[in-house]
């Protein structure tokens, strides 16, 4: 943690030095632009005044942003006037003239000595880092006693791409923990008298305990409870139960960082606010030109835009504007920040697309607030829009708006794409024979297996009923067959249970790949038309799709 405060207060310093040595340069800009505009015919004056007003906006923010207030006031007093002469449409009378040209004096003469002792307030990063996004932890370890218990529970749960570790001694688990750190255990409750007084000797960490056990009493449980385990299942248990469990404890390993897309055309404070947003472990992508942002909105795909309002060629509300004109891009929040403190004009900017605005300069604290809560709360309704409720995974919709996307950077980049189609083999016969209830069981352990033996960088999802889609990026179709294929021979071998019997299920999977079939509609057609030759070669396979596809 300190570590991570040594270099964003480090990062912070080499800012604030390019910040003093490019100054002399901001503000040479801004009296040639002043003395362009004197000299100006009247048609031309407009125009430059918008850059003049622009250029004291810029100053206004960064000045204080970077430690120096005495800047940010003195660029307020100049931004004040031109702003006004700006809406008044008019030219400014010998007092005006003279008060912004003993501004810019006073700019010019600024001296940087004094404020030589400044430091920056760095984020509480304990406070954010504790959400920042983990790699995925799948150590278990496994404390039975009964060896055939042990290898049941391992055969089952190897196939959702667990590392188990089994000990048959409670006297082991300290260093064993030490050594893998797992993130559950799971525990018979023939040791849950020793791992309470491990406890008691805090001797083990608070890592969550799945107590299992022979019998289903009250006794049994509060044996359990009163040992801190987190959950309790009875003999036999239920595998899709089981990890269920599993994932609800593992869940926020899963996390993606905050993306968030930062459209400033001052550098200096874009490269703050990322300096900022990034210490606390968020994703960023800087953007000093606003007609570049549409293209990096495919490219980024961000969760918040950070935007200022005045910025050349396209204005903050204008581009906001923009923006929601995309069907895909209505939910993303757009937060306006910008030293403009006129409530009506931040109103009006907001009346354009905007969800909030912060004013420059921000406290790093305020700022990566403001933006955590408005990403948290789009996740979440994003989450509701773009997710089937039974596995979590990506709709229809959202899967083929990503295949578009993913396809997009591919043609970019001149990288390689696999699209796959899945479907689940006889699975109205699971439905028939077992029932419903039994069917959504084995779609979610499949769901499952695809998550934890895919990559992060994969999407996955839910074309609707049994059938499940894949995009596997920067992958070409023999590593793509060869993943595909493990996964299928994975799900073949996990057991379902519908408390009477048990039974295993295939699928069968077809695959297309990008450069052959070079639009989205190709690869789910050339995909879709591979697996229905899937089935008709017998089920549980995987075919290719070649150019007959289309």
């Amino acid at each position: 943690m300190e570590n991570a405060k040594d270099i964003f207060l480090a990062r912070m310093e080499s800012l604030r030095s390019d910040y003093i040595a490019q100054f002399p340069t901001r503000i040479q800009k801004l009296n040639s632009c002043w003395l362009d505009y004197k000299s100006a015919e009247d048609a031309h004056k407009m125009e430059l005044l918008h850059d003049l007003v622009r250029h004291a906006h810029s100053l206004k923010g960064s000045g204080a942003t970077y430690g120096f207030p005495t800047i940010s006031e003195l660029a307020s007093q100049l931004h004040t006037i031109l702003s006004n002469l700006m809406e008044q449409d008019k030219k400014p009378d010998t007092q005006e003239a003279k008060q912004i040209e003993i501004l810019l004096k006073s700019l010019k003469k600024m001296h940087f000595e004094e404020d030589e002792n400044y430091t920056f307030s760095p984020p509480m990063m304990a406070e954010y880092l504790e959400t920042e996004h983990h790699p995925v932890n799948e150590s278990l370890l496994l404390i039975m006693n009964e060896q055939r218990d042990a290898d049941v529970l391992v055969d089952q749960l190897q196939h959702y791409g667990y590392d188990i570790t089994i000990i048959s001694s409670i006297s082991d688990l300290p260093a064993t923990i030490k050594s893998i750190n797992p993130f559950a255990i799971i525990m018979d409750v023939f040791y849950l008298d020793g791992l309470a007084k491990l406890k008691k000797k805090h001797l083990v960490k608070g890592i969550p305990v799945i107590a299992v056990s022979e019998k289903d009493d009250m006794h049994t449980r509060l044996q359990a409870v009163r040992a801190g385990t987190r959950h309790f299942m009875s003999n036999p248990i239920e595998i899709s139960t089981l990890v269920d469990a599993l994932d609800a404890i593992n869940t926020k390993h899963l996390e993606d960082a905050n993306r968030i897309l930062i459209v400033d055309d001052t550098k200096s404070l874009a490269l703050f606010f990322e300096a900022t947003l990034q210490s606390v472990g968020m994703e960023t992508c800087v953007v000093t030109d606003p007609m570049e942002v549409l293209d990096k909105l495919i490219e980024f795909n961000p969760e918040l835009i950070l935007m200022d309002m005045y910025m050349p060629d396209c204005e903050g509300q204008e581009l906001a504007a923009v923006i929601r004109q995309h069907e895909s891009y209505v939910s993303i929040p757009i937060v306006f920040l910008s030293s403009e403190m006129n409530r009506t004009k931040q109103l009006d900017a907001m009346h354009h697309g905007g969800d909030d605005f912060l004013t420059k300069p921000i406290d790093p604290n305020h700022l990566i607030k403001a933006v955590q809560t408005r990403t948290k709360r789009y996740r979440k309704l994003r989450a509701l829009m773009v997710r089937d409720s039974l596995t979590g995974l990506y709709n229809h919709t959202k899967t083929k708006e990503l295949l578009e996307h993913d396809l997009y950077r591919c043609v970019r980049s001149k990288s390689p794409l696999i699209f796959g189609m899945i479907d689940i083999d006889k699975f109205k016969s699971v439905n028939d024979t077992y029932g419903h209830p039994m069917g959504d069981k084995v779609i979610k352990s499949l769901s499952r297996i695809l998550k934890q033996r895919l990559r992060k960088s994969d999407v996955i999802g839910r074309y609707g009923g049994e059938e499940f889609a894949v995009i596997l990026y920067d992958t070409n179709v023999t590593d793509a067959c060869r993943v595909m294929n493990e996964i299928r021979e994975h799900f073949a071998l996990v057991s379902h249970s519908d408390g009477e019997q048990e039974f295993n299920v295939t699928f069968s999977c077809g695959l297309a790949a990008f450069p052959m079939f070079e639009s989205a509609s190709e690869l789910n057609e050339a995909a879709d038309k591979a697996l229905y030759k899937a089935k008709e070669e017998g089920r549980n396979r995987i075919i290719i799709a070649d150019l007959d596809c289309i």
